[in-house]
């Protein structure tokens, strides 16, 4: 138990104290074992949870997400081509361009273009020690609609959104632990808005003995988020909303050039409003490459 006490503390610390500079950089380099065996941007990190997307400046690296959600004569699919860019040391752009190969519900079928966004992401805390690593960082979006709204289902909201967060990470060599609160803020167009979402993530895993120059790790994600109901032709709709939270165990495997993320998400909270047709399973997986 004390170990995972000892991981949980900075987490609880960093919510009552305010760092004094708006950037703390320590110097110091962790020992090169366990999760600390790779260069920071491919040591573990969120899997279906956002942010934490900090490289060093000038790196680059491309990705690959494919990810499916079952649910009862429900199916959405989506494969993201993206790349990460590090703008600073601390500063770094994340650009996606979804689509989804098939969306269903009931007998209605759609696929096409999704809605693309660009992701910012500034690290204004970071502590480095000879067995840890504690980052914070603020993160924002903007999503574009490039999908559409009048498919059925939807390929995009026909509007933009906006995205504002923060995350928190503590890293030791065999133990990790992050945090992931922030808020979607949807626009309207011809009178209809989707709602918008309240996101609450948390997660934590550990090193599993790797060969050397890899690093594999488990880790386990609560993604939980609340949606406001839908507003069509100026009525809120009833049968839309909700409450709901995943449980995601996944895999991560990475070496100085990969990374590969594998798992499959089970909602263990689901309360949505009205009558709406409810999810039992989430797929995915994310292949990345640095350059």
């Amino acid at each position: 138990m004390r170990p995972f006490i000892k991981l949980l503390l900075p987490i609880v610390s960093i919510l009552f104290v305010v760092p004094s500079n708006a950037q703390t950089t320590e110097e110091i380099e962790p020992i090169p074992v366990g999760n600390f065996s790779l260069p920071f941007s491919q040591q573990p990190g969120p899997f279906v949870s956002f942010g934490e997307n900090i490289l060093d400046q000038g790196q680059l690296q491309l990705y690959v997400l494919t990810d499916a959600v079952l649910g009862k004569n429900t199916l959405s699919t989506d494969l993201i081509p993206s790349f990460l860019y590090g703008i600073t040391d601390s500063f770094s752009l994340f650009f996606n361009v979804p689509f989804t190969p098939e969306n269903k519900n009931k007998s209605a079928h759609s696929s096409g273009l999704e809605d693309i966004w660009a992701q910012f992401e500034y690290a204004f805390f970071t502590k480095k020690t000879l067995d840890s690593i504690d980052q914070a960082t603020i993160v924002a979006n903007i999503t574009f609609p490039t999908g559409s709204s009048e498919k059925n289902p939807p390929t995009g909201l026909g509007s933009c959104s906006f995205f504002i967060g923060g995350t928190y990470m503590h890293m030791l060599s065999d133990w990790f632990v992050f945090t992931s609160p922030g808020a979607i803020f949807t626009t309207s167009h011809h009178g209809e808005k989707f709602g918008n979402q309240l996101l609450y993530q948390f997660g934590f895993g550990r090193n599993i003995p790797s060969p050397s120059g890899w690093i594999f790790a488990w880790m386990a994600e609560f993604e939980g988020f609340y949606v406001w109901k839908d507003k069509m032709n100026g009525t809120i709709d009833p049968n839309s909303g909700g409450n709901t939270i995943y449980l995601v165990p996944s895999l991560w495997i990475s070496s100085n050039k990969i990374i590969l993320q594998l798992g499959a998400g089970y909602p263990i909270v689901q309360h949505l409003f009205g009558d709406q047709p409810s999810n039992f399973l989430l797929l995915q997986c994310n292949f990345g490459y640095a350059f």
